[in-house]
């Protein structure tokens, strides 16, 4: 159908059947550009010399952490600069391969719209609107069996196009929640980018650069935040390896260099400190067995809290923010998210909390009372410590009013933080009325398992170190697609029961609990919609309706999602 009308169209009649006006556009300026679809030749490229690498460079880590789960997706990931040149693809299978060979879209390839016609990369350019294209859609005739979802990313401050994110695939029914998708992925790395416009980052990034040119060995800078930006031969480095280097940085050490263990062998990594919480690392050489090696400092952390996903950084950071405050704040999440960890900032465990926080349990009141409880609140508010109080779901009207009158004529001397127990974000409503605070949701480990290998290790570690105890590939997709009603806690008692069975390294599928083997694998198409259905619903305080506007899909397609991926009954 859409054929027959482009063709009705470059025959200079509109047929009314078209409504997408940005469509009808983008078609004329192709046709002005180069006649008919049949013109469009073999995609031009250009000499990788004239790629912008800087922009690869800035990007690549982030982009590398989101392909890394394309494989078996039929999904093509490309990465364009604003002139509509790919500075890379990433294609984690045979079938996302051969659709991009077959298309010519590989680095260098000009995409730009007044080259090829309308497209999911120079119409963004074009544009500067997301865009998708489907099928017969496509101005040239060698795109008729794609779909092409584009969004652009936009300087954090001046908001000019720097670069456009784009998902292209075979012609699949499964595609009306990519545009969001997309458009989330850009969301992600326009925060990205806005780290790294932070005084500290772009000296960093400087610093970064001039590695890079001299060296030929993989070269990561870190910010505060994880990984910013990494050459393209750092590609090779694993997920495990990264983590490693990524501590390394994060333990504030001097510069110089430092031997660690990664999975290739004993290897000297050079660390450059550019001012606090900025680090760049070469990776040297592996070091021979026969080498004298330089005794080097441990590279275990200190405790921290385990995550690096965005949902769980952009937490940790809006806290951390508020703290700095030292106005209060209620940390709400379900059961066992880590909302004492997070007031805390380490890993909380029964009888170990710093001597700089005032830990006040609310259940301590339906021992000692209500009158002696609020004792002890006060005694607190008169020292220098931060005081975090753990529960207060459990406490009575009496005990909340006197909270709320400690709270009005409470010197602001130290931080303040509450937990509160509850099943959605509206639980909190009543007790920011009543406290006249803010309040902070943390997200259930469902809606964060990009986190759960860091968690897996981080607890592992901490439970049963000498078991080393490892997911396998099978394992890690089953604990994602598991729904974890018992969030971290829940992990944690995973974790410690395999440790009481003996079990050591690593665990199969079958050395889960029954209902975490049964739990259905979701693609990462499918995890990608049922997080981006979440957070609209989230951000529509439940309303469909408005979810479905956020999403720029029918109510219909709505309702059928939240039916499939069983949202209603979490």
């Amino acid at each position: 159908m859409t054929q027959a009308i482009k063709e009705d169209f470059l025959g200079s009649t509109v047929p009314q059947e078209i409504r997408n006006i940005g469509l009808v556009e983008s078609w004329q300026r192709s046709q002005a550009a180069l006649g008919a679809p049949g013109n469009v030749g073999p995609v031009p490229h250009v000499p990788e010399a004239l790629l912008d690498e800087h922009l690869l460079a800035m990007l690549g880590a982030p982009m590398n952490r989101f392909a890394e789960d394309l494989e078996g997706t039929g999904l093509a990931l490309l990465l364009a600069d604003s002139r509509g040149q790919i500075l890379q693809r990433w294609s984690e299978d045979r079938k996302s391969r051969s659709h991009l060979d077959r298309v010519g879209t590989v680095r260098g390839a000009v995409l730009a719209e007044n080259v090829v016609g309308t497209n999911g990369v120079g119409t963004v350019v074009a544009t500067g609107a997301s865009v998708q294209i489907r099928g017969t859609e496509h101005f040239a005739d060698i795109y008729q069996d794609a779909v092409c979802t584009g969004a652009p990313v936009l300087h954090p401050i001046t908001r000019k196009l720097l670069a456009v994110i784009t998902l292209s695939c075979d012609m699949t029914p499964r595609s009306d929640l990519l545009k969001p998708l997309v458009k989330s992925l850009t969301a992600q790395l326009e925060q990205h980018l806005m780290s790294v416009e932070q005084p500290g980052a772009r000296e960093m990034f400087s610093v970064f650069l001039d590695l890079s040119r001299k060296q030929n060995s993989p070269v990561v800078a870190f910010g505060p935040q994880g990984a910013l930006i990494q050459s393209s031969t750092a590609h090779q480095l694993n997920a495990h390896d990264m983590n490693l280097i990524r501590s390394l940085g994060q333990e504030d050490r001097p510069s110089g260099r430092y031997l660690v263990e990664l999975s290739s062998g004993p290897t000297h990594l050079d660390l450059t400190m550019v001012g606090k919480g900025n680090n760049v690392v070469v990776v040297g050489a592996r070091v021979s067995p026969k080498t004298p090696q330089t005794p080097s400092r441990p590279t275990t952390p200190a405790p921290r809290m385990a995550g690096r996903s965005p949902e769980w950084l952009a937490v940790v950071n809006h806290i951390d923010k508020l703290r700095s405050l030292k106005t209060p704040v209620i940390l709400v999440g379900e059961t066992g998210v880590g909302k004492t960890s997070l007031a805390l900032g380490i890993p909380y465990k029964s009888g170990t909390v710093p001597s700089s926080i005032t830990l006040i349990d609310a259940a301590e009141r339906h021992i000692v009372g209500t009158r002696q409880w609020l004792g002890r609140v006060i005694e607190a508010t008169q020292g220098r410590t931060e005081i975090v109080i753990r529960g207060i779901e459990t406490l009575d009207k009496p005990a909340l009013d006197g909270l709320r009158s400690l709270l009005d004529t409470r010197q602001p001397a130290a931080p303040l933080l509450l937990t509160l127990t509850a099943d959605s974000p509206t639980d909190a409503e009543q007790f920011e009325r009543r406290f006249d605070v803010k309040s902070v949701w943390i997200p259930p480990l469902r809606d964060r398992t990009d986190d759960l290998p860091g968690l897996w290790r981080t607890l592992a570690d901490a439970v049963a170190p000498s078991a080393r105890l490892e997911l396998t590939d099978r394992t890690k997709e089953l604990l994602r697609a598991y729904s974890w009603p018992g969030n971290v806690k829940e992990l944690r008692q995973l974790i410690v029961g395999l440790a009481a069975l003996g079990k050591s390294g690593a665990i199969q599928p079958t050395d889960l609990p029954i209902p975490m083997q049964s739990a259905k694998t979701l693609t990462l198409i499918e995890r990608m919609e049922l997080e981006a259905i979440r957070k609209a619903l989230q951000q529509a305080s439940g309303n469909r309706v408005k979810a479905a506007d956020i999403l720029g899909i029918s109510r219909a397609t709505v309702y059928r999602k939240m039916k499939a991926y069983r949202l209603g009954t979490e």
